[in-house]
């Protein structure tokens, strides 16, 4: 119980630390893609322990929830920029798997 109440409250302070870069996020989607594949490295192994969940799925919702937050937070949400920012977090997770694949794949 411990354990997962450390997690949480990392995850609590890791994203008050990222909404300034939140808001940047709106601006370049390489900036949500980039917070997405480090955020999604660095908390895949701990989650999988708790809870299996598809390590896309969960790149995604990362992405979305970035996403959200700088739509918030600079131009405010509304129906039409909550369903652009959801676009624009499939955009931003697709990037963060091909970057994870350049990066991270063998070389034959």
């Amino acid at each position: 119980m411990k354990r997962i109440l450390c997690f949480l409250f990392t995850l609590l302070l890791l994203f008050a630390m990222a909404l300034p870069f939140a808001a940047l996020a709106e601006e370049t989607i390489a900036g949500a893609a980039a917070f997405t594949l480090l955020f999604v490295q660095l908390f895949k192994v701990p989650l999988d322990k708790v809870w299996k969940i598809p390590t896309r799925a969960f790149a995604y919702i990362v992405s979305l929830a970035v996403m959200v937050a700088a739509t918030a937070f600079t131009t405010g949400l509304t129906v039409q920029s909550a369903l652009l920012a959801a676009v624009n977090a499939l955009v931003s997770a697709l990037m963060a798997y091909g970057s994870y694949e350049v990066t991270f794949a063998k070389l034959n």
